[in-house]
C-alpha cells in the first residue's frame, strides 16, 4: 500500500505541471489588461509601464511562467496584484468558509443519497422508486444558480416568516445559530446536483447487488432482510458509490464558484471570481492549483478506501 501510495504521489508531479502550465496560458489569454484594470481611469504610459514593471508583466510570457513556478514550488504563489496580500494568505483565510459549505453539501448528499436510494432499490418500480427517479431528474436538470435563486425566493421572501437568510456569512465561531441558518440554502444548493448523481448511483449498484449470487445465498440461509440488505449488499455497492463522492469531493471548489457568489458565501470560489474580472492573475492561478492539487489528493484516497471496503482489492507492487 505505501508503495502505491508512494507511486501515485510522484504520478502527480506531471499532471500538477500540465495544470500550471495550462492555467498560465489560460488567464493570459482572458480579455483585458490587469494594469489597465488597476490603474483605472488614469492612462498615462507612464505609470502603465512602471505598473507593468511591478507586476513583472513586462517580461516575456516564459520568463514570468519559470519565475512563479520557481516560487509556487517553494510555497509562495505570489501576490494579489490588488490587495498586494500574499496569494496563500488569501486562500487559507477563505478555506474553512469553503470547507464548511463542501463538509455540509456532502453531508447532506451522501446521506440522503444512501437512504433514499436504498430505499427506492428496495422497492424497484413502486411509487416511491419513480418519485426518486423524478426527484433524481429534476436534480440533475437544474442548474445551481436557477436552483439557488429558487430557494432564496422560496424560504427568504415567500415563505412567512423568512426562515433563512438571502446571503451573507457568520463564522462558526462567533454565532453557531446564526451560522447554520444562513449555510442552509447554499448547501442544498450544492449538494443538488451531486445528490441526483449519488442517488441514481446508489439505487443501480444495490439492485445489481441483489441479483448477486451471494445476496441469494444470505436469503436462502434465512437471514433477516435489514442485515442482507446493509451487512451485503450495501457493503459492496458502495465501491462505485465512493468513487463518485471521491470525484465530487475533490470538485467542491468549482462547483462553489457560483454557489458562494450568489450567497456572498466567502470561500474560495469568490475569492477566484472576483479576482477574474480585475485581470488578478495570481488570485486566479493559485485557487486553480489548489483546486486540482485538492481533487487529486481526493482520486488517491478513494482508491486507498477501495482495499477497504472490498479486501480483494490489493495495491501491491504486483499492480500494473
Amino acid at each position: 500500500m505505501t508503495q502505491y501510495i508512494l507511486r501515485r504521489l510522484l504520478l502527480m508531479i506531471p499532471v500538477a505541471f500540465l495544470v500550471t502550465v495550462g492555467i498560465f496560458v489560460l488567464v493570459r489569454l482572458a480579455p483585458g489588461d490587469p494594469v489597465l484594470a488597476y490603474l483605472g481611469e488614469e492612462k498615462d504610459p507612464v505609470s502603465i509601464a512602471a505598473v507593468r514593471r511591478e507586476f513583472g508583466l513586462d517580461q516575456p510570457l516564459p520568463v514570468q511562467y519559470v519565475a512563479w513556478l520557481s516560487h509556487a514550488l517553494r510555497g509562495d504563489l505570489g501576490r494579489s496584484f490588488h490587495t498586494k496580500q500574499p496569494v496563500i494568505e488569501a486562500i487559507t483565510e477563505r478555506l474553512p468558509a469553503t470547507f464548511e459549505l463542501g463538509a455540509a453539501a456532502i453531508l447532506i448528499s451522501v446521506t440522503l443519497a444512501l437512504l433514499v436510494g436504498t430505499l427506492s432499490a428496495v422497492k424497484r418500480n413502486s411509487a416511491v422508486d419513480l418519485l426518486t427517479s423524478s426527484v433524481t431528474l429534476m436534480g440533475v436538470s437544474f442548474p445551481n444558480f436557477f436552483l439557488a435563486l429558487l430557494l432564496i425566493l422560496l424560504f427568504s421572501y415567500v415563505v412567512p416568516g423568512r426562515i433563512f437568510p438571502p446571503g451573507g456569512y457568520v463564522p462558526l465561531t462567533q454565532d453557531v445559530a446564526d451560522n447554520l441558518r444562513r449555510l442552509v440554502l447554499p448547501a442544498v444548493t450544492l449538494a443538488t446536483a451531486s445528490l441526483a448523481v449519488n442517488l441514481r448511483q446508489v439505487r443501480s449498484s444495490l439492485i445489481d447487488a441483489f441479483g448477486q449470487d451471494y445476496i441469494r445465498t444470505a436469503r436462502a440461509k434465512g437471514l433477516a432482510e435489514r442485515p442482507v440488505i446493509f451487512r451485503h449488499a450495501l457493503k459492496n455497492a458502495l465501491i462505485p458509490v465512493v468513487t463518485i463522492i471521491g470525484i465530487q469531493t475533490g470538485a467542491i471548489i468549482e462547483g462553489a464558484f457560483i454557489t458562494e457568489t450568489i450567497f456572498f458565501w466567502p470561500g474560495v470560489g469568490r475569492l477566484a471570481v472576483q479576482a477574474i474580472p480585475s485581470g488578478d492573475y495570481p488570485i486566479v492561478q493559485g485557487v486553480v492549483l489548489v483546486s486540482a492539487l485538492s481533487f487529486m489528493l481526493s482520486t488517491l484516497v478513494v482508491d486507498v478506501l477501495y482495499a477497504f471496503l472490498d479486501p480483494r482489492i490489493s495495491y501491491g507492487s504486483a499492480r500494473s
